[in-house]
């Protein structure tokens, strides 16, 4: 699609035009109000449109508004220039973005997410999962079946706003509700600066530097190192990465 025509390209100002020549006076999709692209510029405010930073602008919407509206989303799409399905598709694919349609009532401004990994279904995340359902009002209080939130030895385990309860009971849910304890905890850790300053990475700097990446694969294929996700495919990925001219990104992705 061209941009909008102007006084100096000969066109009518304000139409856009396609390249057979034909104009319309708004962009192709789902139309956005001033109000929604106010609000998503105000959110926004000096970040650059980078479109790796989309994730991130979605959770400023999120946070502000306890939803991603229609309005919003197409919104930010025009704000960012990506086109509206790839916007919607990274929307809808994480589960703690909540994208609202047109006429839909948005979700209560509170959500629990009760984790439903194996640990936590053995400790009664079900039977908690009941319970909240049973003692919260549905219009103040959300409650939802969440996949594995990588606390199983403290199940079980969920997630209160942003903040993670272990071994959560009804009890301890509503006296962090009473608090107004949403937010989440961060620990006390160490960051990356400190950390390579302590000889963090020095083996990986060394490899970097000269060292042989085939007998690094010989050792991690002789280990037998076995996992989900890439972790059982991490011998056969460095010879693959290292066949390949350019550059190439870890876990799977090119």
């Amino acid at each position: 699609m061209a941009p909008l025509d102007s006084k100096s390209s000969g066109g009518e100002p304000g139409v856009w035009k396609s390249g057979r020549g034909r104009g319309r006076r708004l962009p192709k999709g789902r139309v956005y109000s001033d109000e929604g692209l106010a609000a998503v510029r105000a959110l926004l405010g000096d970040r650059p449109r980078r479109r790796d930073l989309l994730i991130e602008f979605l959770h400023l919407i999120q946070d502000a508004y306890g939803h991603l509206s229609a309005d919003h989303l197409a919104a930010l799409a025009f704000e960012m220039k990506l086109g509206q399905a790839e916007v919607y598709e990274t929307a809808t694919f994480y589960a703690h973005f909540d994208v609202v349609k047109e006429g839909e009532t948005p979700p209560p401004a509170l959500t629990i997410r009760v984790c439903d990994s194996l640990s936590c279904e053995l400790a009664g995340a079900e039977q908690l999962r009941a319970a909240l359902e049973e003692g919260l009002d549905p219009g103040q209080v959300r409650v939802l079946r969440a996949p594995c939130m990588g606390r199983c030895d403290t199940a079980p385990v969920l997630e209160l706003g942003h903040n993670h309860i272990d071994h959560a009971t009804p009890e301890k849910v509503r006296a962090a509700i009473a608090a107004g304890d949403t937010h989440a905890h961060l620990p006390d850790y160490e960051g990356f600066d400190a950390y390579a300053a302590a000889g963090g990475y020095a083996v990986l700097k060394g490899l970097r530097a000269g060292g042989d990446w085939e007998a690094v694969q010989d050792s991690v294929l002789a280990a037998g190192l076995r996992g989900l996700g890439g972790a059982g495919f991490l011998g056969a990925q460095m010879g693959l990465c290292a066949g390949q001219s350019g550059s190439a990104l870890s876990g799977g992705e090119w």
